[in-house]
């Protein structure tokens, strides 16, 4: 795989001349013996300081703040300088508030600076979990590899998560995995596409087409309504010359209009998510950011078409819909539904799990 550069990256993903770095000279602190020369040729071959670089720039217009990594950069590692820069850009994006576009690549955290690099990871989630706390939006590129503390920590926490294909993506990494147990890694199992099949990854995309996915989530999630829709009055659709028996009937119709209709028919923009970022994962729930008009939300649909014996709404539909109601709210986004479903529901299945008394919870914490 042909990995791009975080400069190469920059210029085929944001605006022509838009990327302005926020970045200050770092000092080494932990800099020692051959570590030094091991820095010292990094920047040799990059041209760079540290293996991460963060800034602003525009996609199709849109400001956002940037976090990128060089995996030519000692792997893109992260220690305390490299923290320490992360952390400065996550909190100006939120004094700011600008969305937070994060681009890592990287093994981790740096072996040469030991427990205290790890430890940046905590003070880098705690950023951004403040930066999520505005309701900000938060929205992170996996590219290949992404492993290890950098993983763990800022890279599964996007409010959308997407994946560069092919790319190695986990917390240990295959050589690590076998210096460990012995044994090779299952193959197939730590890559981007497997991931989204499992519900851990909302879409695998190019690099050549994320300028494009970028500029859809952020025309959803950062367009506000022009008119005040408290004024507005419903349309009264109900005809009362139908019989109540007709509209039930109709209401039974087996090609009668669905969410995915619904969604065509109406939606300005949309992006499909892809399962409950906890390895799991309901073709019968449509969970999606949508703009009608120009109001935003987050879409919660039942799809009828798509319930069937193996695949009814059951535990993993409402994981996914309680992951949508949180996003609501962090988003401070409104939360739609469409509901329309066969006439039977897997209900033993629900009942067993107690996801009912989990939803409800759900529902009423996102609103306190």
């Amino acid at each position: 795989m042909n990995r791009l550069t975080a400069h190469e990256l920059i210029d085929l993903t944001f605006d022509p001349d838009s990327w302005e770095s926020w970045d200050s000279s770092v000092r080494q602190s932990m800099a020692r013996g051959a570590y030094t020369d091991e820095l010292a040729a990094a920047r040799e071959r990059t041209g760079l300081d540290e293996s991460v670089m963060t800034g602003s720039a525009t996609v199709r217009g849109r400001r956002v703040a940037v976090l990128i990594c060089e995996f030519g950069f000692l792997a893109g590692s992260i220690g305390v300088a490299a923290g320490g820069r992360l952390v400065d850009a996550i909190e100006r994006a939120t004094r700011e508030a600008l969305p937070l576009v994060a681009l890592p690549v990287s093994g981790g955290t740096r072996m040469q600076e030991g427990t205290t690099a790890f430890l940046q990871m905590v003070k880098i989630t705690a950023a951004v979990t403040a930066h999520k706390e505005a309701h900000l939006p938060y929205l992170v590129y996996l590219r290949n590899p992404t492993t290890g503390g950098v993983f763990a920590s800022w890279g599964s926490l996007g409010h959308v998560t997407i994946a560069e294909p092919g790319a190695l993506i986990g917390f240990l990494g295959p050589r690590v995995y076998k210096t460990l147990y012995g044994v090779a890694f299952p193959p197939g199992v730590q890559t981007a596409e497997n991931l989204h099949a499992h519900g851990l990854v909302d879409a695998v995309c190019s690099p050549d087409k994320l300028a494009e996915t970028l500029d859809v989530l952020l025309r959803v999630l950062t367009s506000r309504p022009t008119l005040d829709e408290r004024g507005l009055a419903l349309p009264n659709v109900s005809d009362p010359a139908t019989p109540a028996w007709e509209t039930v009937l109709a209401s039974r119709r087996s090609g009668r209009p669905g969410v995915r209709e619904l969604l065509g028919h109406s939606a300005s923009d949309m992006v499909l998510l892809n399962g409950t970022g906890q390895s799991q994962q309901s073709p019968a729930l449509i969970l999606a950011l949508v703009r009608f008009g120009d109001i935003s939300c987050v879409l919660l649909g039942q799809d009828r078409r798509a319930q069937t014996g193996q695949q009814s709404f059951g535990p993993a539909s409402l994981r996914q819909a309680r992951r949508g109601i949180s996003l609501a709210r962090e988003l401070d986004l409104p939360l739609g539904q469409s509901s329309t479903h066969p006439a039977r529901i897997c209900r033993k299945k629900l009942r067993k799990a107690d996801f009912r008394t989990k939803l409800r919870s759900a529902w009423q914490n996102s609103w306190r």
